[in-house]
């Protein structure tokens, strides 16, 4: 297979402990005011929408294909738990919706003025939105599926995978349709003599958002949570990714093959960590491709 143009070299680890994981090149757009939430059959945009009460950080970006029962897409941005917007990803709701998604495009919180769960209490909260109100405009709420690329992935992954988080909003992982996760951290505990994901944060900034206490690092793995109630999961790694997350990823598919719960992991090849999203927005890319068959893939199950 040939490289991706947007997969380029990983330029150091460093960037683990910095993460944002926004690029600029990834904003497309004009924003609008909400618009009415009537069932419509012409696609629009619904921009700046509260799902709590805290202001911009608990907002989303509803972008709808004009026409009914799609399937909605819960993407979660990637900037280290403690950086970005959803408006660093215009281009991905842009992208889904041409392809007839729907797409909500989440805010939440940000480390260090707002710790962990602080992150997966707004993820579980814009979900739980989507779901009661996205019928209305003409979406299955059914058909709901959660996807993110980094941070944005592990916050995604780890609501479909610990319940704790929807059990607030009397919704469970069973309610998720899918996940899709885009260069995911799922072990975030450190590991002794080893170099993990958790140790490469602990290394620097990165943990701060977890408090830098290991016990919360290891209750918000979601490797820790992987239960016969995971939905149908695929995992995008990166070929030049971070070094652990390809590892990692298949250790989080073997134990819930051993569940009999179905997860793929697909290996980007010649992408970095920023490259596996940016393949998202390429045409005939294979990471955009897999994830295409993977959402065709639930529609057929679904039948």
């Amino acid at each position: 297979m040939k490289s991706q143009p947007s997969c380029s070299v990983l330029t150091g680890i460093a960037v683990l402990t910095l993460l944002p994981l926004l690029a600029s090149g990834l904003v497309l757009g004009q924003e609008t005011r909400p618009s009415s939430a009537k069932k419509t059959t012409r696609p629009r945009v619904e921009k700046d929408v509260p799902y709590a009460d805290g202001g911009d950080q608990q907002m989303l970006d509803l972008y709808l294909p004009g026409k009914e029962g799609f399937t909605t897409v819960v993407f979660t941005y990637g900037g280290g738990w403690h950086t970005g917007s959803r408006k660093s990803v215009t281009s991905i709701g842009e992208k889904l919706q041409s392809l007839g998604y729907g797409c909500a495009l989440l805010s939440h919180r940000l480390a260090p003025k707002d710790k962990f769960p602080a992150q997966m209490e707004d993820a579980a909260a814009a979900f739980a939105w989507v779901k009661k109100h996205v019928a209305a405009r003409g979406g299955d709420p059914q058909r709901v599926v959660l996807m993110g690329h980094s941070s944005g992935a592990h916050l995604s992954l780890l609501l479909a995978s610990d319940p704790k988080y929807l059990a607030k909003h009397k919704l469970s992982p069973k309610d998720v349709w899918g996940v899709i996760g885009l260069s995911t951290p799922v072990d975030l505990e450190p590991r002794e003599g080893q170099k993990g994901f958790g140790d490469a944060l602990l290394a620097g900034k990165g943990a701060d958002v977890f408090a830098r206490d290991v016990s919360v690092m290891k209750d918000a793995s979601p490797i820790r949570h992987v239960t016969k109630s995971l939905p149908p999961t695929l995992l995008v790694v990166g070929e030049r990714d971070f070094p652990m997350l390809e590892g990692d990823a298949k250790a989080f598919a073997k134990r819930a093959k051993e569940m009999d719960v179905p997860v793929e992991v697909f290996l980007a090849k010649g992408c970095d960590h920023m490259g596996v999203v940016r393949s998202l927005l390429e045409d005939r890319s294979a990471v955009r491709e897999q994830v295409l068959a993977f959402l065709a893939k639930l529609g057929e199950k679904a039948k």
